[in-house]
């Protein structure tokens, strides 16, 4: 039972590095991403986005969450910032925090719109490409790394995981079998 608990836990544990290593590898891409057309823009929001749905500790979601309200609002996407605004309220940040959300949601409460079409359904379930950073909705085929679990899009089967660096997206493995007699 305790084995179990044991397998479990470490399962969870590779899964949630995977989702941060994800996470930071985005960031690091929206943050290298060039800022002068719309487009520019959009893509720079919708990574944004998908940060905030990675597997995160609360302090590191607020973050990313602040981030995400603050790029939609500047973008006038004032619906899609309320949102975030509210998921991190609802996460009971420091009072300055909290107040400072409480303006940008009363101001984007005036206007509920979304100047910007983004590729970006927060009502509809995702995991995240580990390699083109787009979601792939709930129903949707997907390949998973047999090591880390990251998620990829079918057109990467067969690359090198880009989170662990060393197995294969979308191949079969069953592991290291050890046989009690092996040892005798």
């Amino acid at each position: 039972h305790h084995h179990q608990r044991n397998k479990r836990k470490q399962w969870y544990q590779r899964r949630v590095r995977g989702e941060y290593i994800v996470g930071l590898q985005m960031e690091i891409a929206r943050k290298e991403l060039p800022r002068r057309t719309v487009e520019d823009q959009i893509r720079i929001c919708e990574l944004a986005a998908y940060f905030t749905h990675c597997n995160l500790q609360p302090m590191h979601l607020i973050l990313t969450l602040r981030t995400a309200v603050n790029l939609f609002y500047k973008f006038q996407n004032f619906k899609t910032a309320a949102s975030f605004a509210r998921r991190l309220i609802d996460l009971g940040p420091k009072p300055e925090i909290t107040t400072q959300m409480r303006k940008i949601l009363a101001a984007c409460e005036k206007n509920m719109t979304d100047a910007h079409k983004v590729h970006y359904d927060q009502h509809n379930p995702f995991v995240l490409c580990a390699s083109s950073y787009q979601p792939i909705y709930r129903g949707k085929a997907v390949e998973k790394c047999p090591l880390c679990t990251a998620n990829y899009a079918p057109q990467f089967k067969g690359q090198v995981c880009n989170v662990c660096k060393v197995a294969e997206v979308g191949k079969e493995c069953v592991g290291l079998r050890i046989f009690p007699g092996q040892f005798r």
